[in-house]
């Protein structure tokens, strides 16, 4: 998974707190602890050293992902997902990390099964759905990718870090705001 650095968990935390939706969601919010944009599917225990090696594997480029949208979906309320999502798109970079991620499981002999839309869940289970909410960009430069383990219950739930691997520095600089002309 890509884990969601705690400087932009505390800016998404406040994009929530600004537009007063925080109160909408109490505690149906998923703990920023464990915001992440999923890059495979869920595997067994058994699995791990194979899915270490995969990840050790893995040769991609960091990227940048800008957020910049709320939205949810789900029909019933208890079970309404809100996330975080870039309005143009999956970024390039995490197809590209993604394919990675998938050719080396695929090469240890892991199947994967579904594909990863750039999003990161704040709720599973709000209680109601709410229109579209565009905020300025969150941009994440993600540069990590982290093998976990789920661990705990309720309130306690979070991911482990079995282990972490750099991303190669991406070859893009980063966008730059150009002075007055």
């Amino acid at each position: 998974m890509l884990r969601v650095p705690q400087p932009l968990r505390d800016a998404g935390l406040g994009v929530l707190r600004d537009a007063g939706v925080d109160a909408l969601l109490g505690g149906a919010l998923y703990p920023p602890r464990n915001w992440h944009q999923t890059v495979s599917d869920l595997h067994p225990p058994e699995a791990r050293e194979a899915m270490r090696r995969a990840c050790a594997a893995v040769v991609a480029e960091g990227f940048e992902m800008r957020l910049d949208r709320l939205e949810s979906s789900g029909p019933e309320p208890g079970r309404i997902h809100w996330r975080f999502v870039p309005s143009a798109g999956r970024p390039e970079g995490l197809g590209q990390l993604s394919a990675a991620v998938r050719a080396q499981l695929r090469a240890q002999g892991l199947v994967e099964t579904q594909g990863h839309r750039p999003h990161v869940t704040i709720s599973y289970n709000a209680s109601r759905a709410i229109e579209p909410l565009r905020f300025g960009p969150l941009a994440w430069q993600v540069d990590t990718i982290e093998l976990v383990e789920a661990a705990g219950r309720g309130k306690d739930y979070r991911y482990d870090v079995v282990e972490a691997w750099p991303l190669r520095a991406s070859s893009e600089p980063p966008p730059a705001q150009l002075g007055l002309l």
